[in-house]
């Protein structure tokens, strides 16, 4: 419910409701704030949403990238630059994001940027 209401736009109620769970909400939802916040570029909120869910969750990677994209969008250079510093000093990193796709039979695993598979570059 709480996703529900952030993608549309009603993140003070998402907020609300998230902090009147009779359950202590888990970093999935959390999460989920975060994102809304950067569908609709409430800095402020995704801020509070990213110290929430990284109490909860300190080592997933996503939400330090999500963070540091909402202050991309935002101009907020500083915040970035804060956003990388913390990442790295808790020394994470980003793994590149890969597909796997079936062409002529076979299974082939391509990552992405990395442009050394036979078939990089081609519309199969």
């Amino acid at each position: 419910m709480a996703d529900l209401l952030g993608r549309a736009g009603r993140l003070k109620e998402a907020r609300e409701l998230i902090e009147s769970m009779p359950v202590e909400p888990d970093g999935a939802v959390w999460g989920a704030l975060l994102g809304a916040c950067k569908i609709h570029k409430n800095v402020e909120l995704a801020e509070i949403a990213f110290e929430r869910v990284i109490e909860l969750e300190p080592t997933n990677i996503g939400y330090y990238v999500l963070l540091s994209n909402i202050y991309l969008e935002a101009k907020n250079l500083e915040g970035v630059l804060r956003v990388r510093v913390m990442m790295r000093e808790r020394k994470l990193k980003k793994e590149p994001g890969c597909s796997y796709v079936e062409y002529r039979g076979r299974i082939h695993l391509f990552f992405a940027g990395n442009r050394s598979h036979p078939l990089a570059g081609r519309n199969i």
